[in-house]
């Protein structure tokens, strides 16, 4: 064979054990893979259907568009999104991260609540990450570069709801706050704030009361709360403990002028569990759908048509995820996850849940700060007071007088 025909079996050669050989890789050229990690089981499930619902209907309007423009590849890319069910669990959330990493070879992740056990995943596999309804602040000061939330994390939480009860006239305002503490390090990171931010502003926390998931009995809590007083009552808890929070309040005649359950009350399910009962809880989701962003309007009209109800809390943030990793995809230029994740970090943008700039540990500058209360069977928002649909309602009436 003369010296062009081996120069010639050698360039062929060299193609086929080029990466871009291999068909698994041409095919996974031909999508965005972005893998998505919620409770669709569980206590959890609640607030997990919800971001499902908004990470499927982004991925649905982007490909309607022809997907998103990949400069190295030199077209447009569709996207894909893989729904994991972590079934209310921290350690099958590490699970299917890893999952979709070594079967799907996912570009990017994104998740809810109990996926923040799954930090250290994200960062040894270098698949940028960007979470919602995940609140705890100690995660984001590991030095983590692949980790972001693409909503408020508890310090801002603690910040809202003070803002919020200093703006009752003084002969209203209340001066003591009862604090029931779930004993999760977001439970425990969420008291340690409030009480701070309580301190600040001249509240007084005389009861805070630790009790665990799942707790069937919270007469003890309740009994210290009413013995002390306290006007405010302020609880992280998932939505059962909610309910039974609730239920027993009732039936100790505890009344408070303000309940606060910044995570139990997220869900429609719960003014269908509680009933009259669910009115005047205020909770803190981050995002409603009468916040007035670019794009809302027509996302609540894709709910409306789908589900029968504008979009839901965490289909708010979730969809904007989707947002946030598609315009980084065309910024990067690349299906590379550390150019995606560079990309996600100098994020300047607007989305559904308002303007997207990060810290530099991954948290939000300007988080969507919408704060919700029940009113007549419906989540009013009340807070910013640009956006309210609804005024604060407080005190709130005793259980006697509903």
């Amino acid at each position: 064979m003369n010296r062009t025909g081996l120069l010639a079996l050698g360039v062929l050669a060299c193609f086929l054990m080029h990466p871009l050989s291999d068909p698994a890789v041409l095919a996974a050229a031909d999508l965005i893979k972005i893998g998505a990690v919620v409770s669709m089981t569980g206590p959890d499930s609640n607030l997990g259907n919800q971001a499902k619902a908004g990470y499927e209907m982004a991925v649905e309007e982007f490909n309607k568009q022809g997907g998103v423009y990949v400069k190295e590849l030199g077209k447009k890319v569709r996207l894909e999104v893989k729904v994991l069910d972590m079934e209310s669990s921290s350690e099958k959330a590490v699970a299917r991260m890893e999952t979709l990493y070594s079967s799907e070879k996912v570009h990017a992740y994104v998740g809810t609540t109990f996926m923040a056990a799954g930090c250290g995943v994200a960062e040894k596999n270098r698949v940028p990450t960007i979470v919602i309804a995940s609140a705890q602040q100690a995660i984001h000061e590991r030095g983590l570069k692949y980790w972001f939330a693409a909503a408020g994390k508890n310090p801002d939480i603690a910040k809202v709801m003070m803002a919020i009860l200093n703006t009752l006239p003084k002969e209203k305002k209340p001066k003591t706050i009862a604090i029931f503490e779930e004993q999760t390090d977001f439970g425990l990171e969420i008291s340690g704030l409030v009480q701070k931010e309580a301190a600040a502003h001249g509240y007084q926390v005389p009861v805070v009361k630790k009790y665990s998931m799942m707790t069937k009995d919270m007469s003890p809590l309740i009994q210290a709360a009413k013995s002390a007083n306290a006007e405010v009552l302020f609880a992280p808890p998932i939505m059962p403990d909610g309910i039974t929070m609730i239920r027993q309040m009732k039936q100790l005649d505890y009344s408070p002028k303000g309940i606060v359950l910044i995570r139990g009350a997220d869900d429609l399910s719960w003014a269908k569990a509680l009933r009259a009962d669910a009115d005047y809880v205020m909770l803190s989701g981050g995002w409603h759908h009468a916040v007035s962003y670019p794009g809302v309007a027509e996302l609540n009209g894709k709910c409306q048509a789908k589900f029968g109800r504008p979009a839901d809390m965490q289909t708010g943030p979730a969809y904007a995820s989707i947002q946030i990793i598609a315009d980084a995809v065309q910024r990067a230029g690349s299906l590379d996850t550390a150019k995606i994740r560079d990309a996600i970090a100098a994020s300047d943008m607007m989305t559904v849940a308002g303007p997207i700039k990060f810290r530099p540990n991954g948290t939000l500058v300007d988080p969507c700060d919408a704060s919700i209360q029940w009113q007549n069977g419906k989540q009013e928002l009340i807070w910013p007071e640009k956006f309210r649909t609804k005024e604060l309602i407080y005190p709130i009436p005793s259980w006697s007088s509903r």
